[in-house]
């Protein structure tokens, strides 16, 4: 490395001096970077850095690139220590944040300053503990419940702070230590199926070619994919690893989790020398080992790994209709203030008017019932608790933020991942296309027909062997394909040739697994592993496979022989071989139906065929439990029966089959850029040379030869909602590969060796003859399409955010029906010269087309400009489905115009999306949505979703299959996607419906008694006296109205098997009508006339007795409230009821104990029954009239169903009004009266 080159690496690279002087002196630059320098350019504060960031005072250190010694060594602690920590408060912390959270509101703020004034005499007009009380409860059940899930959340971390890995010491020895004492730049050395604690660079494996993992958590993907080791580390010992003054340069921490640039050198190398390390060479943290032992390099720490860089920090939550209800509290405030400074400009300001003011103030307080916020959080509590007892319809559902019920009768928007969510990422093979001479192609069915035709072709020269067939050679194949399928030699020749491209383009990697001894599949994509299954179902089964070389078993049997002895066998490249005996030059591919690993040797198996047979056999001495002995889906032949000449101890049962020898050459993986993946293969037997590609057909329609069937056999499969690969293939001749082995080795050496490499293949991917197209079929959730369909119906847009590549988040759109029958899908559906037009600019300048990227803000405009004028040109009434990338993402969320454009979609799918981008999409829809007064929710089940379902004003976790991380920060944790529906449609509605009119007749009621209280002043010279004292006062905010008015909860407004069959009554919801300024004024309306009326009359019967007015308007005050709720419910229940009868009773009761009530006057037998009738009625009945009449005339939207439930009266005239004009309408046109129906 040059003198320059080491300042420049060195000045990004925060390490102490040690690190320093043995990293560098391996690169043969001097150390000119000490550990004094370092510490003479960080301030002061910087030991206490982590203090100041927690309270706001400082920035976190910025991250930087690093250049790390491999070996033991100490750790320079600038980095951040590797702790994960997912809590919201600290010890210190908990009680000051969660005060402010509660306070910060207007709401609670109002109410503390109320209950301080009481503490000072001159302002006390009650009980101290009427307004004291009701607070504290509020706020302790609120940091209950904050100090609970922090609590839990707190668990979860040290779980996970407290794994052990084994660490290498600088002694030379390995020690256990926790995960939060990981150091960057230390040693790990990782077991299969271990959560890799930290971002790594993986160093040596166990594996050959490289150690799968599982990175579900991360990504949300979960095919396992190939981690290849540095190449050479990887040829060391693992003792020797540690000793080889190895460094590793890694690029400064970033979110992007498909992206990493670094270098590894050998000691004494360059920076140019160095080996570069891509994303294959790296290991996640929150990724699992699936295979091998692996020996690590930590890279990145704590806050600085791709995980932590892509979650959010919980935050706390609060509801639309909570937020509303403080608003209304503030307009209640300012009433409060009119009635107060009313009373003193009457008074004219007469003493220490600021005084009476402040009284005034307090006295008409119960204007803002603090009841309300007692009541709401009570009601929030049962509506979680219907929620989990709702076990038929949604077993398994757990209610972790009671807050939020409300909000899920707004959603209008949800975001959903899709593997694990909507689908199970369980691929299923369906068709295989291999000319138009097949129109109805190759399935599952016709596997036993296939696998006769691959065995006999075998036989008979090969897969690849074309030949003149005898008369009877053809008879042969008709007959195995039962008349249907392959009737001339060309079919067949068609379909082994597919097969061979099935059985060979692919990344599949077969293994045996350690618990259940069978042979299992391991690739990066799933779809992969349905082909090779439906291969191996037909016959051609994958027995081998590492970089550098695949075997193919075809022809496979069962048998049973002697047992075989050391000498028989021969362990080779690919597997194990018969060298002697009758079954020589076969391959052994299972013993006892137990397949044969890789690692097996030739004792290995000897010893498992002498080893008794431990299976139950039945009389015959055939194995009596077949599911036991498993031969594998591609034997002919069924294993023989015993013999009994030939005792059991001497014979054992084994596959054999034969072996397709292929030498891997070049291999080109799948990109999202190039959509398509390639391999070239040498046939070990024939020398031929093949290029096999498979790939979208949109790609792939570009380099093979045309054909009439390929686009209508894609579309067909399309329609479908099936993932479709095209299969092409073309034979090399050795000069032909010779000369692009040379041209692809030099662009690889090229400076920009992608756009190179592209160049090079462009040469030779062309003219390919087209062999297959397939349809896999990826298993969606159940009831997915129907609940899709649903929420739809409900008003819900959706968005699918998956980190899959596009054209599989494509096809899942289309068997999801995510994008409608009768739909588009933009811009894939927009192709062709029909829809040119969309992609000019107004100018008449070309913009952007499909097939490019989103490189900048201007493409971006482009897009969106073509997409909005293809909405505008109404070419599909179903409905559009905008499909973007990740890439793309990044520039379309920096234009405005973005969220409007997505807003006219009726669906949206994002692919290739990473966790961050996930929220981000999130966040600019909530801030679009802020105004329209709809809510946003997210749903997921893996680590990668838990920032989307924290940003969400709604967060919905799936606990399945990648474990329970979005479970736990969810608000609502579900077992399956079609649980939503009638969490939305049926709980949401309620809690939404319930809550906005217990909240207002909670205002209702103490804006009542306050204008009672007001009049009351008034009449006695406006002095700040209270009408109602004492226990009368606390009696009316709790024992004489709350269990009536609490009933609200048990309330519907629609039957459930309405809100069911007919899933539009949600759009009412979503416009917010149930709790808005026009409901509020009405009820403020009310209470305004009600308490009038009340203390009007009571003036007009006063006979002189202060007790008595308290008596008769205490009483119809209590009257009028019982009777305005009962009307105001849509369904009397028994338990409405019996609150009624109760509230009534306990008042009656407590004319015996309470002073302020003249017992003697109510049962003296005086007027006080029919003064309190008349003053009740005056306040109910225009009341009640006006609320018949705005019901029978403004119907709402459910009352036009058939199925209603309406308020009892309003239901029971609007029945007879419906019915008498009915009857009246047959008879005036001449019709027979028809049978009246049933009313409900």
């Amino acid at each position: 490395m040059s003198s320059g080159e080491l300042s420049d690496a060195v000045a990004l690279t925060p390490m102490n001096d040690r690190v320093t002087h043995r990293s560098l002196s391996g690169l043969s630059g001097p150390p000119d970077y000490t550990h004094q320098q370092e510490e003479a350019g960080k301030p002061w504060w910087e030991p206490i850095r982590p203090a100041l960031v927690a309270v706001g005072l400082a920035s976190r250190a910025p991250m930087q690139e690093r250049l790390l010694l491999v070996g033991p060594a100490p750790h320079d602690h600038s980095f951040p220590p590797n702790i994960v920590r997912n809590q919201k408060y600290s010890t210190l912390s908990f009680l000051p944040l969660s005060l402010y959270e509660q306070f910060k509101y207007f709401f609670n703020m109002y109410f503390l300053v109320v209950a301080i004034s009481q503490f000072f005499p001159p302002l006390q007009v009650g009980f101290l503990f009427t307004y004291i009380a009701p607070l504290a409860f509020v706020v302790a059940v609120a940091l209950f419940k904050e100090s609970y899930d922090d609590f839990q959340r707190f668990l979860q971390d040290r779980e996970a702070n407290s794994e052990k890995y084994e660490a290498y010491t600088p002694a030379g020895t390995w020690k256990k230590i926790p995960s939060k004492d990981i150091k960057v730049g230390m040693l790990l050395k990782l077991k299969p199926n271990k959560r890799v604690p930290a971002d790594c660079i993986l160093l040596k494996t166990t594996e050959k070619d490289g150690s799968f993992v599982r990175t579900d958590q991360l990504d949300g993907e979960t095919d396992w994919k190939l981690r290849i080791p540095v190449g050479f580390t990887q040829k060391e010992p693992f003792a020797a690893v540690p000793s080889l003054g190895a460094s590793v340069w890694a690029q400064k921490p970033h979110d992007r989790i498909y992206d990493f640039v670094g270098k590894a050198f050998r000691s004494g190398e360059s920076f140019q020398e160095g080996d570069p390390l891509t994303l294959e060479n790296t290991l996640w943290a929150n990724c699992v080992l699936a295979t091998g032992e692996a020996l690590v390099c930590v890279i990145y720490t704590g806050r600085e790994t791709r995980a932590s860089l892509n979650a959010n920090t919980p935050t706390s939550k609060i509801g639309l209709l909570d937020l509303e209800l403080n608003f209304m509290s503030k307009l209640l405030f300012v009433l409060t203030l009119v009635l107060a400074l009313i009373m003193i400009i009457f008074q004219e300001f007469h003493g220490a008017w600021y005084i009476s003011f402040n009284r005034f103030v307090i006295l008409f307080s119960s204007i803002i019932p603090i009841s309300l916020r007692v009541n709401l959080d009570i009601a929030k509590a049962v509506y979680s608790w219907f929620i989990m007892r709702d076990n038929k319809n949604l077993p398994g559902v757990v209610v972790r933020n009671s807050n939020l019920p409300e909000e899920l009768g707004r959603i209008g928007y949800l975001f959903s991942d899709k593997t694990g969510t909507l689908t199970k990422n369980d691929m299923v093979f369906k068709k295989l296309f291999t000319g138009e001479n097949v129109p109805k192609g190759w399935t599952h069915a016709d596997a036993e027909d296939m696998r006769e035709i691959v065995t006999s072709r075998h036989a008979a020269g090969g897969l690849q062997s074309k030949r003149s067939r005898t008369d009877s050679d053809l008879d042969s194949d008709r007959r195995m394909c039962d008349f249907t399928r392959a009737t001339s030699e060309k079919q067949v020749d068609d379909l082994l040739a597919a097969f061979f491209a099935l059985a060979a383009a692919h990344n599949v990697t077969p293994v045996v697994d350690s618990e259940t001894q069978q042979k299992v599949y391991q690739a990066s994509s799933p779809d992969e592993v349905a082909l090779v299954q439906f291969c191996e179902a037909s016959g051609l089964t994958l027995q081998y496979r590492d970089r550098s070389r695949m075997a193919l078993g075809a022809a496979a049997k069962s048998v049973r022989v002697p047992k075989p002895a050391a000498g028989d066998l021969q362990k080779t490249a690919t597997g194990v071989a018969f060298v002697a005996g009758e079954h020589k030059g076969w391959y052994l591919s299972a013993v006892r139906g137990a397949p044969i690993g890789t690692q097996d040797s030739v004792a290995d198996i000897v010893a498992r065929a002498a080893a008794p047979d431990t299976r139950p056999h039945d009389a015959a001495g055939t194995p009596s439990t077949p599911e036991t002995l498993q031969y594998g889906t591609n034997c002919v032949e069924t294993p023989p029966p015993h013999r009994p000449d030939a005792p059991l101890d001497d014979a054992v049962d084994l596959t054999v089959e034969r072996r397709i020898e292929l030498e891997i050459l070049l291999e080109f993986p799948f990109t999202s850029e190039s959509k398509r993946m390639g391999i070239v293969v040498r046939a070990a037997d024939t020398k031929k040379v093949s290029l096999l590609m498979k790939g979208a057909d949109t790609k792939m329609a570009e380099i093979v030869k045309k054909t009439a069937w390929l686009d209508e056999e894609c579309l067909n499969l399309a329609r479908e909602g099936l993932r479709t690969l095209v299969f092409g293939s073309k034979t090399l001749s050795e000069a032909e590969f010779a000369e692009f082995e040379a041209a692809h080795k030099e662009a690889m050496r090229s400076r920009d060796p992608k756009a190179a490499v592209e160049q090079v293949r462009a040469r030779i991917e062309k003219d390919l003859d087209l062999v297959a197209v397939t349809g896999v079929e990826d298993k969606l959730q159940d009831d997915v399409a129907k609940s899709l369909e649903h929420l739809r119906k409900m008003g819900v847009k959706l968005w699918m955010l998956t980190g899959d590549k596009v054209e599989t988040a494509v096809c899942i759109a289309r068997s999801t029906r995510l994008a409608a029958r009768d739909g588009a899908i933009f811009p894939q559906d927009c192709t062709g010269p029909r829809y040119e037009y969309l992609w000019d600019r107004p100018d008449g300048t070309p913009g952007w087309a499909p097939g490019r990227q989103v490189a900048g803000e201007e493409d971006a405009l482009d897009l969106l400009c073509s997409f909005n004028r293809f909405v505008d040109s109404g070419a599909k009434m179903g409905g559009i489905t905008l499909v973007v990338d990740g890439a793309s993402l990044v520039h379309l969320l920096k234009t405005e115009e973005f969220v409007s454009a997505a807003a006219r979609a009726s669906s949206v799918v994002v692919a290739r999306c990473s966790p961050t981008q996930k929220a981000d999409v999130v966040d600019v829809m909530k801030r679009h949505t802020a105004t329209a007064k709809i809510r946003t929710a997210a749903i997921g089940d893996g680590g990668n979703d838990v920032s989307m379902i924290l940003a969400a004003h709604v967060g919905l976790g799936i606990e399945g299959k990648e474990g329970r991380h979005a479970s736990l920060a969810a608000d609502y944790s579900l077992t399956k996607f079609c649980h939503c529906v009638r969490l939305l449609n049926w709980h949401g509605r309620n809690s939404y419906k319930r809550s906005a009119r217990l909240g207002q007749f909670v205002i209702h009621r103490g804006l009542i008694i306050s204008f009672i209280q007001a009049i009351f002043s008034a009449i006695f010279y406006f002095m700040a006296v209270p009408i109602y004292t004492g226990w009368l006062l606390v009696g009316y905010s709790t024992v004489y109205t709350m269990c009536p008015v609490f009933a609200i909860v048990l309330d519907e407004d629609v039957d459930e098997s309405a809100a069911d069959e007919f899933p539009e009554l949600y759009r009412e919801l979503q416009k917010a009508r149930a709790l808005s300024l026009r409901t509020f004024l009405q009820w403020v309306f009310k209470a305004i006339y009600q308490g009038a009326a009340i203390m009007l009359l009571a003036i007009y019967f006063f006979d002189r007795s202060f007790l008595r007015i308290v008596t008769i308007t205490f009483t119809a005050l209590i009257l009028t409230e019982l009777i305005t709720i009962w009307f105001e419910m849509h369904k009397i229940s028994f338990l409405f009821a019996l609150a009624e009868v109760a509230t009534l009773a306990s008042y009656v009761i407590s004319f015996f104990f309470i002073a302020s009530l003249d017992l003697q006057y109510v049962t003296s037998g005086g007027d006080f029954w029919w003064k309190s009738g008349i003053i009740t009625l005056t306040a109910t009945g225009p009341v009640v009239l006006a609320k018949l009449a705005e019901q029978m005339c403004c119907q709402p939207s459910y009352a036009k169903l058939r199925v209603r439930n309406d308020p009892w009266i309003v239901g029971l005239l609007y029945d007879a009004y419906r019915w008498c004009r009915d009857t009246c309408s047959r008879s005036s046109q001449g019709f027979p009266h028809a049978a009246r129906q049933p009313l409900v």
